[in-house]
Order: structure tokens, then C-alpha cells, then sequence
């Protein structure tokens, strides 16, 4: 049986994925309509490739994000060792961010996102998570 902690990082990646999809698909879309409507200016302008280049790039990148964060949602669901290990990693990465945010701007999201970000590195570093994950890993 999955642990509830478990069950909520993983719907937590999958919401970071959805995010960065919706994100993604949204720069997809309003540099196109940029690009467009430049177009509609000028034909063949710098600003016009510069704008729709970059906005491909942007949303493409975005979506490979979503996708990352996706699969790791699946791998902590699945009891993978190596989504924790990443995910590890990843929390601690976002845990230096948020930190310094907070320093610099203390809203209420950079303090709960400190906080959630503490919860998941002390969650999965407990000797028992960590034990169900290395035993799915090897069995």
C-alpha cells in the first residue's frame, strides 16, 4: 500500500506538469498570434522570425519540463528509487530558490512554498520511506 505522503508528491508533480503544459502551450499560442500579426505588418521581418523562434523554443521547453515532472510523478507513484533520488533533488533546488525569495519578497506563497518544499526533503529522507522505496526498487 502507498503511503498517503507518496500519494500526495506525486499529485503534486502532476500538478507542476499540468502547469508547465498549460504554460507551455500557452507561449505556443501567443507568440504564434504575435508572430501573425507582425506578419500582417511586415512580411519576412526579423521581429517576425525573432518572435515566433523564440516563442517555439520557449514553449517547447516548457512542455519537456511538463513532461519531466509528469514522469516523475508517475516514478514516486510507482515507489521508484530513482524519483525520490530526483525528486530529492529537485526539492532542495526549489527549497535554495524559494529560501532566497523569501528574503527578498516574504509573500505568503514564497513562505508555503518554503514550507511544502521542507516537507517533501524531510518526508522522503524518513528511514522508512526511504526503506519502501529500495525495497520496491529491489524486489
Amino acid at each position: 500500500m502507498r503511503p498517503v505522503g507518496v500519494k500526495l508528491i506525486a499529485a503534486l508533480h502532476w500538478l507542476r506538469g499540468t502547469a508547465y503544459a498549460v504554460g507551455g502551450l500557452a507561449f505556443l499560442g501567443i507568440f504564434h498570434l504575435g508572430a501573425r500579426l507582425i506578419s500582417g505588418i511586415a512580411n519576412d521581418t526579423f521581429l517576425q522570425r525573432l518572435t515566433a523562434g523564440l516563442g517555439t523554443t520557449l514553449g517547447i521547453g516548457l512542455l519537456l519540463f511538463a513532461l519531466f515532472w509528469i514522469v516523475l510523478g508517475f516514478g514516486i507513484w510507482a515507489m521508484k528509487n530513482w524519483a525520490r533520488v530526483f525528486t530529492l533533488v529537485f526539492a532542495i533546488v526549489w527549497l535554495l530558490w524559494g529560501l532566497l525569495q523569501l528574503s527578498h519578497f516574504p509573500t505568503p506563497w514564497h513562505i508555503a512554498r518554503v514550507i511544502v518544499d521542507v516537507g517533501i526533503v524531510v518526508y522522503l529522507l524518513l528511514p522508512d520511506v526511504k526503506r519502501l522505496f529500495v525495497k520496491s526498487a529491489s524486489a
